[in-house]
């Protein structure tokens, strides 16, 4: 097989209906997540963060958070 930088550029070439297909080929091979957010908990987030009874953190910040959760 072609490494990933080659197979990237084969499937950019390829009409969009088949790149659709593979993503969601793709997305739909991962495992589930090991996370359940419901649509009231976004719901109630974007209220507190509106209401800035919470701040932002920076993705940096995310990602340090959820490795760290993993054990990482």
């Amino acid at each position: 097989m072609a490494n990933l930088a080659e197979f990237k550029e084969q499937v950019a070439a390829l009409p969009v209906e088949q790149r659709a297909s593979l993503a969601s080929f793709l997305l739909h091979s991962l495992p589930d997540p090991d996370y359940d957010v419901s649509d009231e908990e976004v719901a109630e987030r974007v209220r507190q963060m509106k209401s800035r009874e919470v701040g932002s953190i920076s993705m940096d910040e995310l990602r340090k958070g959820v490795a760290s959760d993993r054990g990482h």
